[in-house]
């Protein structure tokens, strides 16, 4: 009866053993992590730097449900990320149009293309962010984020540029954010918001002539601000810049009365890489184990 049995045994364990075995050699294992690489394409001309990071991170706040507080800021943050790189060089300006009014709503010819760019990069990681409905999308009508070329606005007080847009050097106030940002909590939040204040347009500006105009450039000075943030150092900034992006575009409260969310909110921030690796490292290291679990369970009874 035991050597009927210990063989019945011998016989399971070798065919789970071939099982696993086929399983490993037919199926590859896929790569944890999806290097940061530029996207470009000659009909897009958008260069995202996209990483695993980002497409984690987005599909975390963003891939069960819209809402605005939530995915917004932090669908934001990654994608200022992405394209900080590019954002921050100096390319020839373009002539502008004698026509053109400078208090309108600025046209960032970066906006559509990168979307694109982003959703194509997005879909291919099986990833899909919900639509409010069929007439507006996520990123530019509802989360309304807007990409702009450095050489597109004035900041004189955040970054000094040389004639003939050949540098962009930031200024104190600007240098400055890498004290103030470090801390993604309420206060640290908040005194990176205060920090940020200081990049605001004060009085006229040479490509605005209304308060609104001001304003609207004094908001994108200070994204742009948090872009540079971004491109010193993703990982430590991210956290912090999405705590503010949602304090500055996504409150209820009025423009002039930005607050940062309440740590006991518990709203989500964008995830930076190191955190990002553990969690990827964990659950690789599970999946790693789980094939050979059989195995073990057929010598455990094989020896009792």
């Amino acid at each position: 009866m035991k050597k009927s049995l210990t063989l019945l045994l011998l016989l399971l364990c070798s065919l789970l053993f071939s099982t696993v075995l086929s399983n490993l050699l037919v199926e590859p294992v896929q790569p944890n992590t999806v290097p940061a690489f530029p996207v470009e394409t000659q009909a897009q001309s958008c260069r995202l730097d996209l990483s695993n990071e980002l497409f984690g991170g987005v599909n975390e706040a963003c891939g069960r449900n819209l809402d605005r507080s939530r995915c917004c800021p932090v669908l934001a943050a990654w994608l200022f990320a992405a394209h900080a790189r590019s954002a921050l060089q100096l390319p020839a300006p373009a002539p502008t149009p004698e026509s053109s009014d400078p208090d309108e709503p600025m046209k960032p010819d970066d906006s559509q293309k990168c979307v694109n760019t982003l959703q194509s990069a997005l879909l291919t990681k099986q990833i899909k962010i919900p639509q409010p409905n069929s007439s507006c999308d996520a990123i530019l009508c509802f989360c309304g984020i807007r990409l702009h070329q450095i050489s597109s606005l004035s900041c004189p007080a955040a970054f000094n540029v040389s004639s003939g847009f050949k540098n962009a050097t930031p200024t104190a106030a600007v240098k400055n954010l890498e004290k103030e940002c470090r801390n993604s909590s309420y206060s640290g939040c908040t005194r990176c918001l205060g920090a940020l204040q200081k990049l605001k347009v004060r009085g006229g500006n040479k490509k605005t002539t209304t308060e609104r105009g001001t304003k609207m450039m004094s908001k994108d000075c200070q994204l742009m601000g948090l872009t540079w943030l971004l491109a010193r150092n993703k990982t430590a900034y991210i956290p912090t810049v999405s705590a503010v992006l949602r304090a500055i575009m996504y409150s209820p409260h009025p423009p002039h009365l930005n607050k940062c969310s309440p740590d006991q909110e518990n709203m989500p921030l964008a995830v930076d890489s190191l955190q990002f690796q553990k969690s990827l490292s964990s659950s690789s290291h599970l999946f790693g184990v789980l094939p050979f679990l059989p195995l073990v369970l057929c010598i455990v009874l094989f020896l009792l």
